[in-house]
């Protein structure tokens, strides 16, 4: 699961919104849209023109579209915001939390990056909380991440029925005198686990690639390659290994191959060429393999959804 919002940016030394406005935003327009902008800034707390820079952003990235009732989120809106893994909902639950309204959150596919907890109640309480609470779904048990004592299920079943839980799942109840400073504090707690860092490569390995180098070994950097490019669709993959596939700012193929990959590697050289066939049929594709010792070990390709137009820029900028 990759969290959405981060490539949002309020602009200028002091943000003006914070990332939880653009989640608010999305969810705002998700459940009550369409919305016009001056009720959806008042809706958020922020002023007009941090409104306006959010719905910029959705607008150019396909996710919303202006109608004459106001912002409506676009069926690629709605997907992304699903794909956020970030649901929250008020929940009653007695003798866990301190404040008179609580909200929990679901954070989908994060609990391997919780510690002990008490990073996620920082986070609330810097963004207005008066605390959070931190719970981790595994082997069908909610846990406290830093206790190994199992809680009585029954006390924690109110946040079960709320939510349909998985494993790796987590659960941050934020909690304050009001339910929209709850709300704000666990929401900005879920969406900084999104900034925490998780190791590219496994431990051990000798090399940063490979002919032999997995699909999940790929992912961080094709990644990378993806937002440099503008988020086109960006594909790796090794020689002797199936690779990803990135689109929308997320890995949506671990078991990836193309013929124009294919191409590149077995001829240990760039080919820029219209995909033949495959998911990408009828698209300018450019593959650029990695050689070692004379042999391509891997190999990236880039899909320029544009048919043509950002590869004829790149070409006409250098002569």
């Amino acid at each position: 699961m990759v969290l959405k919002f981060q490539s949002y940016s309020g602009g200028g030394p002091t943000p003006k919104f914070s990332l939880f406005h653009v989640w608010k935003a999305y969810d705002i327009i998700n459940t009550q849209g369409p919305v016009g902008r001056k009720g959806l800034s008042q809706i958020l707390a922020i002023g007009e023109g941090s409104t306006r820079t959010i719905l910029d952003k959705m607008i150019r990235e396909g996710s919303v579209e202006n109608t004459r009732k106001g912002a409506s989120l676009t069926d690629r809106g709605r997907k992304l915001f699903r794909a956020s893994g970030i649901f929250a909902s008020p929940v009653l639950i007695k003798g866990l939390t301190i404040g008179d309204q609580d909200c929990a959150v679901l954070v989908k596919g994060m609990a391997d990056r919780i510690n002990t907890g008490y990073e996620q109640r920082d986070e609330a309480v810097r963004s207005g909380a008066m605390g959070a609470t931190t719970l981790v779904f595994r082997n069908g048990d909610l846990l406290f991440p830093d206790d190994p004592v199992v809680p009585d299920q029954a006390d924690l079943q109110p946040i079960r029925a709320l939510f349909a839980l998985e494993e790796n799942d987590a659960v941050i109840i934020g909690t304050a005198q009001s339910y929209e400073a709850a709300e704000k504090g666990a929401v900005t707690a879920a969406l900084a686990l999104g900034d925490t860092s998780k190791p590219c490569w496994r431990e051990g390995s000798t090399s940063l690639i490979s002919a032999d180098t997995e699909a999940d070994d790929l992912k961080c950097l094709a990644l990378a390659v993806h937002e440099l490019v503008g988020r086109m669709p960006v594909t790796m993959r090794s020689k002797n290994q199936y690779g990803v596939r990135c689109e929308d700012g997320e890995v949506i193929d671990v078991n990836y191959t193309g013929p124009v990959l294919e191409e590149a590697l077995r001829r240990n050289s760039i080919v820029r060429r219209t995909a033949p066939s495959g998911l990408y049929r009828g698209i300018p594709v450019v593959v650029v393999p990695i050689i070692r010792r004379k042999e391509a070990v891997a190999v990236f390709g880039v899909v320029d959804i544009t048919k043509g137009g950002m590869f004829e820029l790149i070409s006409k900028s250098r002569k």
